[in-house]
């Protein structure tokens, strides 16, 4: 990251793990001792005694009725670069597939001068190459940084409190930041290489830095957890371009979209102000970009860990929801969404970095709430897996359904692999540990097993002074979809074992419900009424990721199901169009779009997706490329991923015996391509392209996944009648895919 004037640029450095221990981390409230009222209370439809109850076992458990946040992501250092001559004219460059950015900008003399930057793939440092078009000499400081005003008050504390630095010079300069004690004490050591010496001044390691007039200086800076990073190699600017366009270009480049977009504008603010005056051609040019350089962003944030809500990227001691992982939506619906689906499955394997390292903190989490056995996660995490962070108004411990959406993103990694080490023994231990807090607990009523207490994310019931409720549809979704999802990892393992007690668990979850204003209920108990003005669509989940048979097939329950989904998406995209802008407008939460987008999709609803992925594209891009939780503000990188996986979702479908071609495409896509999709039974369309009624795709699958070909072969699905050839030979069955890709043309008929 690098802002302010280009004379005094500011480059703040973060690690993906440097969060800062400046939050409580007490187990999650016991509520043994009203456990029983409580759900006596809920499944009599009175949330608000349950609200007084869960506060009065929180004040029991120490609690003081304060929100307790997650630590957040922190600062290592700043660097700042100060260039004499002033600024008369300056442009930011932005070269999203090569993974570099740029400042370039004349002087008041006439001169030129441009930092360029880069974070070399894999790595844990920052290049700068420093150039200029006269002799100069560049002040270059090195100091913990002050941060930035917050973007966003979520009510974070300022973690800069509790940390301390100690700064060294010489022929480098390290500075050593400290935060915590004991257990909890962390330490980020970074080390920067000018090529001239360093000196102590105030707190800040300083260098005068000499350009020579048309040679580039490079500037290194690393940075380690723990020990200080060792000297990094003295590469040119080109080697570094080059082993960056083979790291991150690779995985970048992994998928490409051509939707035929076209615009004359040289500068991203001309070509989004086209865009939002309706040009049809800057709206899908705008649509290519944001899948370019969400899917760049998400690649420069993915390291072990997955990206947290700003990626790995940090400018304030106090940012918005501490810049953690927000595991109720935001990562799942956002910077994961496009991670599988576009190529790079690879990627979607930090989950379960994020997530296994604390499954004793799980089994608590379900202990002390729920009285059960097995694993409950949090909905929010970043240094433990402690169930803490909650209010009366969101009460996130109350959400139950991130163990199975983690098993979920793990199913569908292998899907698109056929990868069977991924199952290994801490997966199948929360794969059984979800299972079993499914098992023990629900409370089963008259025959029926009830989640109770219930929570659908940060939506609270209509007409109710309570989020807390019964039956969540997206918690009893989950519950469905886990079983899917561990049979797949169980069959990777090739252990069965749990799939019969997740047979009996699904058989006895209540069914779906229509509301009586038509849309899909958000609770299934009918004492919880519709709230449809909210940012979140959970109930939606059903048709994120395939395989419902609620939703599936000709049957009237299935019809039902699916057109009070539609309706939910239509009454979802009317409530924003009413104030498309950032709050108090309703553009806000981008992965909200992105829920209702998916679902569109997958009922076929080009329009409708098209609607959400140009919102997103539109509004929640900046001019630098990056983007934004709310139009225009917050940033945030649930767009980033979201879209990618959203245009994925209308461009290609698939099961695990199923390729659906365009299932949603809408008439402004007429015609355009995509390559490096991944679909679920290992298979990979390395191109798909389409024009007015017809699409031909390339498709193999990968050798790794020959175990999860079906029996008869993949069928291709297409919304209207078509006719199918592969290499030239018109088929009707199933597909024998292979290692080598075979080409499918697919014409409309009529």
């Amino acid at each position: 990251m690098v802002h302010g004037p280009a004379d005094s640029l500011t480059v703040p450095l973060a690690h993906e793990r440097w969060f800062l221990p400046v939050n409580p981390r007490p187990d999650a409230p016991d509520l043994a001792g009203v456990r029983d009222e409580l759900r006596g209370a809920l499944l009599a439809g009175d949330s608000d005694t349950a609200t007084a109850l869960l506060a009065r076992a929180a004040r029991d458990s120490g609690y003081d009725g304060g929100l307790i946040w997650t630590d957040p992501l922190g600062l290592c250092a700043t660097v700042t670069l100060r260039t004499p001559g002033g600024v008369a004219s300056a442009v930011r460059l932005i070269d999203p597939l090569g993974g570099e950015a740029a400042v370039e900008w004349t002087d008041e003399d006439g001169g030129r001068h441009a930092v360029r930057l880069l974070a070399p793939h894999g790595g844990e440092g920052v290049r700068l190459a420093l150039e200029s078009s006269a002799d100069t000499v560049v002040t270059v400081e090195l100091a913990l940084g002050a941060g930035e005003a917050t973007s966003f008050d979520t009510g974070v504390p300022d973690a800069s409190a509790v940390v301390s630095s100690h700064v060294e010079g010489g022929a480098s300069a390290v500075l050593t930041a400290e935060a915590g004690e004991g257990p909890t004490a962390i330490r980020a050591v970074t080390r920067a290489t000018s090529g001239a010496t360093w000196r102590v001044a105030g707190g800040a390691a300083v260098s005068d830095v000499e350009i020579s007039a048309g040679v580039a200086r490079v500037l290194r800076l690393d940075v380690a957890i723990g020990a200080a990073p060792d000297a990094s190699a003295d590469l040119s600017w080109e080697e570094l371009r080059d082993a960056q366009r083979e790291g991150h270009g690779r995985l970048v480049g992994a998928s490409v979209l051509d939707l035929d977009g076209a615009s004359d504008a040289e500068l991203t603010e001309d070509l989004w102000d086209a865009a939002r005056s309706g040009d049809a051609g800057a709206r899908r040019r705008v649509v290519e970009l944001a899948w370019l350089s969400g899917r760049a962003n998400i690649v420069a944030s993915t390291g072990e860990l997955p990206p947290t809500l700003q990626g790995v990227w940090q400018g304030t001691w106090r940012p918005a929801w501490s810049a953690d992982y927000t595991l109720n939506g935001n990562v799942q619906n956002g910077a994961m969404a496009g991670m599988i689906p576009t190529g790079t499955p690879e990627l979607a394997l930090s989950i379960l970095e994020l997530v296994l390292p604390h499954l004793d903190d799980y089994r608590e989490n379900a202990r002390l709430v729920y009285g059960a056995e097995g694993m409950l996660l949090p909905s929010r995490m970043s240094t433990h897996g402690r169930a803490d962070h909650f209010a009366a108004s969101y009460p996130h411990l109350f959400w139950t359904g991130c163990g199975g959406w983690v098993l979920r993103l793990a199913a569908d990694a292998v899907a698109a692999t056929g990868d069977r080490g991924i199952v290994d023994d801490r997966l199948w231990e929360l794969a059984e540990g979800v299972l079993r807090f499914a098992e023990t607990g629900t409370t089963v009523v008259d025959g029926v097993r009830r989640i109770v207490p219930s929570y659908s994310p940060e939506n609270t019931p209509g007409g109710a002074r309570s989020p807390i409720a019964v039956d969540a549809t997206i918690d009893v979704a989950v519950l469905r979809d886990a079983a899917r999802a561990t049979a797949l990892l169980g069959r990777a393992r090739g252990d069965d074992s749990l799939d019969e007690r997740w047979a009996r668990v699904v058989a006895e979850l209540p069914e779906y419900r229509v509301a009586e204003d038509g849309t899909l209920a958000e609770w299934i108990d009918p004492r919880f009424a519709e709230e449809i003005a909210h940012r979140h669509a959970s109930q939606l989940y059903p048709l994120w990721y395939a395989g419902d048979a609620a939703f599936e097939g000709p049957g009237a329950s299935a019809v039902l199901l699916r057109a009070a989904a539609a309706a939910t998406v239509a009454a979802k995209i009317a409530w924003r169009t009413e104030a498309p802008t950032a709050p108090p407008g309703r553009m806000e939460m981008a992965f909200g779009l992105v829920q209702v987008g998916v679902a569109a999709a997958a009922l076929g609803d080009g329009e409708a997706a098209l609607s959400c992925a140009e919102w997103l594209a539109v509004e929640h891009w900046s001019p630098t490329l990056t983007t934004r939780h709310d139009a225009g503000r917050i940033f945030n990188l649930d767009a980033s991923g979201g879209l990618p996986g959203l245009v994925a979702a209308m461009l290609l479908g698939s099961d695990d015996e199923t390729l659906t071609v365009l299932p949603a495409l809408p008439s402004a896509w007429a015609r355009g391509a995509v390559t490096g999709l991944r679909a679920r039974g290992g298979v990979v369309v390395d191109r798909l392209e389409w024009s007015p009624g017809r699409a031909s795709l390339r498709v193999r699958r990968v050798p790794s996944a020959e175990w999860l070909a079906p029996a008869g072969g993949t069928r291709v699905r297409t919304l209207r009648d078509a006719v199918l050839r592969v290499d030239g030979r018109e088929v009707s069955g199933g597909l024998e895919l292979g290692a080598e890709a075979v080409r499918v043309d697919v014409e409309w008929r009529g």
